[in-house]
């Protein structure tokens, strides 16, 4: 049944990395594979047990168990966007399990490190499952549920099998036919291929979502693209005329920016960017919308302001983006702004040339200023 359970992983292992990973190329999915590639070869490793070989094929097997479980942690964890870790650790587990095995008379005893393997393995496996019943990075909250939920049943299995092991040792009847290497086989092979498929379709729906999320958001900054800000800036509008709330549109432009790209150079340029987009997030609201509108020019919404607050908003955005200039050493800039009231009856596309004219009025009076349409010279 080993045997059988070994060609049944590597069979899925071929299809989930020729249909999905050579298709995704997710981190999510690689560490999956190198999951199920790991327990088959520890599955066929097994197949040494009674044999000459039994005495490093059993700690092998363990091994390559433990690596499974750990690599299937690291692909949930991967979900959540926490894909840095010391590549080291991958060998602190199976590490001392393998030492385990190896102190446990492995010739002859072919249940060798079994104590230390079954705790590793729910522990492990129940870690992955709570990181996937919590993410929020995936959308396919039902799919999502039930492939953590099988992970919480393996995890049960092994703490089972680990208790049983502990009370009665492994030639008692409880633990032979509730959790012996058949009964493990069997629900082993059920859980590992059922979560595989579920895999599948959960890295799919994170490549997608990746992908959303590449094309709604400028690569350099972070901030929305000009696409995404107009689609977004426009439900807003609308939004806020049907409460009657206030809202005003800005767009800005750092000034001289040619002139530092030319001096300092295009690095240089593109820290002032970055730097300037930190200013923006670190004063605006969740509720409100800052985009790249192109090159230097971005564009904010700022919903429920009035252009006497927008007016001090983008002077501490100013204010932002010096004090992060002065701290990284980076050639400073000033900003100009072009404030335009939001009114609901007005189009967006019309309000853009409005809060255009009223930057162009800036730039006109010397640049480093706020300048709202409509207002007075």
């Amino acid at each position: 049944m080993r045997l059988e359970l070994g060609v049944v992983l590597v069979t899925t292992l071929v299809l989930f990395y020729g249909v999905t990973y050579r298709t995704t190329r997710s981190r999510y999915v690689g560490l999956w594979c190198l999951a199920l590639l790991a327990i088959a070869a520890g599955t066929i490793a097994y197949l040494g047990d009674g044999t000459a070989v039994q005495w490093w094929a059993n700690p092998l097997g363990s091994a390559l168990y433990a690596l499974g479980a750990w690599l299937i942690w690291r692909a949930a964890r991967t979900l959540d966007g926490r894909h840095r870790w010391p590549r080291w650790l991958v060998l602190v587990v199976p590490g001392m399990v393998l030492l385990s095995a190896l102190a446990d008379s492995p010739a002859t005893n072919s249940w060798a490190g079994a104590w230390a393997l079954f705790p590793a393995v729910s522990v492990l496996i129940a870690l992955a499952s709570w990181v996937m019943w919590s993410t929020r990075r995936t959308h396919v909250g039902t799919l999502r549920r039930a492939t953590s939920a099988t992970g919480y049943v393996v995890s049960v299995y092994y703490a089972g099998r680990f208790v049983t092991f502990m009370l009665f040792g492994p030639d008692s009847p409880w633990f032979f036919d509730v959790f012996g290497t058949s009964m493990t086989t069997i629900v082993m092979t059920f859980l590992l291929v059922g979560a595989t498929f579920s895999m599948t379709a959960l890295s799919y729906e994170q490549e997608t979502a990746d992908l959303r999320r590449r094309a709604s958001f400028d690569g350099l900054t972070g901030l929305l693209n000009r696409t995404t800000f107009l689609e977004r800036a426009e439900l807003l509008r609308r939004d806020a005329g049907r409460r009657d709330v206030p809202c005003v549109l800005a767009m800005a432009d750092l000034d001289h920016f040619k002139q530092v790209n030319d001096t300092y150079g295009h690095e240089a340029g593109d820290r002032l960017l970055v730097g300037f987009a930190e200013a923006c997030r670190s004063t605006v609201r969740s509720m409100d919308l800052v985009g790249r509108f192109g090159g230097e020019e971005f564009v904010v919404m700022l919903a429920g302001a009035t252009p006497d607050g927008a007016r001090l908003v983008c002077e501490e955005i100013a204010h932002r983006l010096r004090a992060v200039q002065e701290a990284a050493g980076t050639p400073t800039a000033t900003i100009s702004f072009g404030l335009v009231d939001v009114r609901s009856r007005v189009p967006l596309s019309e309000l853009l040339v409005e809060a255009d004219q009223a930057l162009y009025r800036a730039k006109a009076e010397g640049r480093d200023r706020v300048v709202v349409a409509g207002a007075a010279a």
